[in-house]
């Protein structure tokens, strides 16, 4: 841990006491709001609709201009966009407020490639583990405070509160990346970045994209469509975890909280040990058994009748995802050469998946399959509360088994 990979883990525990507050029981704000099961879904996929338009265009920044400015001044809008929902009270308003968050997250594929070009080869595994299981450590407590604010305040005034707070650290984030991240691009060069000129880029970067993807291999584009799959189906359920357990389990916000408080105390206990085992052995094979497993646990998932049930769940879960997303990101990052890697990342990155928690779509692929699987999912948990976890439980089983027999695992991993 030293570095761009410290620096980044740093910001990513500071950050982690605020979102892992806000997101766990932002479905259920949406419907307090008076939004319905459809509403969630798609306030969900407008987000991330939002989010693939300037996808292309941070991959070419980070590919020519480099990583860590578009960071820090992205980190700070995303930041400012928590304004919206602090300040106003009905689901529309926060609707807003997600899509301009989600517009400036065209970063990410920076992010993404900074984290992986600073991380050897060799120890992506337990790298990947590392900036996952030590953050979490931070936010543990989080969801039972968000649980316990809204318990005892009421969820609006909580969930302005949060908001607001979330504007201030993560400004602070943003300076603090700004002024020590290392550049990793050698070479950078000057890009127009006015707004008079960002059409045009726009335009270039797309293009760019396009010949980038011309010279991908068949291999990463297997494990992208592979990985985008399972977010796809993720997705339809992850906005009704929560929801089925306060709904039709019985759990109250504040029980919801303590079995996330669970699932992280288990994250960061097994995510850095998840990680070296993963630098070991077969990456493929590791991610496609933890689908397999997943599936089974979708399923139980729907047998969870009681409080106990779905905290043991919670850690079997927690589990299964410290293995599955390190075998993910270290794939992509094995596959793709560095010069490539933003502009790669940013078209089909595929992304990863929390079973009880959520998904995310990275790329213009995964985020496509991502805004498709939300938007669904409020139709299909309204048609039966039942189906989407029927769903997920069936596609991981048979797309599990896809990823052991198609991903071809490259025997010398890029730099």
């Amino acid at each position: 841990m030293k570095g761009n990979v410290l620096v980044m883990t740093v910001c990513e525990c500071v950050w982690r006491t605020t979102i892992d507050i806000i997101w766990p029981f932002l479905p259920l704000y949406v419907i307090h709001l008076g939004g319905s099961y459809e509403t969630i879904g798609v306030i969900m996929a407008v987000g991330n609709l939002a989010s693939m338009i300037l996808y292309p265009l941070g991959g070419y920044i980070a590919d020519y201009q480099g990583r860590i400015k578009l960071i820090a001044y992205m980190t700070f809008m995303y930041g400012a966009s928590f304004l919206i929902p602090a300040f106003t009270n009905s689901w529309q308003w926060l609707a807003v407020g997600m899509f301009v968050q989600s517009l400036v997250t065209f970063y990410f594929p920076a992010r993404q490639a900074l984290i992986a070009d600073s991380i050897p080869p060799d120890q992506r595994g337990i790298g990947f583990a590392a900036t996952v299981a030590i953050p979490s450590a931070f936010g543990i407590a989080a969801p039972v405070i968000g649980g316990w604010l809204i318990d005892n305040i009421g969820i609006s005034r909580a969930m302005h509160r949060l908001y607001f707070m979330g504007f201030w650290i993560a400004s602070a984030i943003a300076l603090f990346r700004l002024r020590y991240l290392k550049e990793t691009v050698e070479n950078p060069k000057r890009l127009d970045l006015s707004l008079s000129k960002l059409p045009g880029l726009l335009l270039e970067a797309y293009r760019s994209v396009f010949s980038v993807l011309k010279e991908t291999p068949k291999r990463l584009y297997t494990l992208s469509l592979l990985v985008s799959s399972s977010v796809l189906f993720a997705s339809i359920a992850s906005s009704f975890w929560v929801v089925r357990a306060t709904e039709i389990i019985g759990l109250s916000v504040q029980q919801w909280g303590k079995v996330m408080l669970v699932s992280g105390v288990v994250s960061v206990v097994l995510g850095i040990p998840a990680g070296s085992i993963v630098d070991r052995y077969s990456k493929k094979l590791i991610a496609g058994l933890c689908m397999i497993l997943g599936s089974a646990q979708c399923y139980l998932y729907l047998r969870c009748e009681t409080y106990l049930h779905v905290v043991l769940l919670a850690v079997v879960t927690t589990l299964t995802n410290a293995f599955m997303n390190p075998s993910f990101q270290s794939l992509f990052a094995d596959m793709i050469p560095r010069e490539k890697r933003g502009r790669v990342l940013a078209s089909i990155g595929g992304g990863g998946i929390w079973l009880m928690r959520g998904a995310w779509g990275s790329g213009v692929l995964g985020m496509a399959m991502q805004t498709l699987g939300m938007l669904l999912s409020g139709y299909i948990y309204r048609y039966n509360p039942s189906y989407p976890w029927y769903v997920l439980s069936a596609a991981l089983l048979v797309i599990g088994v896809l990823f052991i027999l198609l991903v071809d695992e490259p025997r010398v991993a890029e730099i």
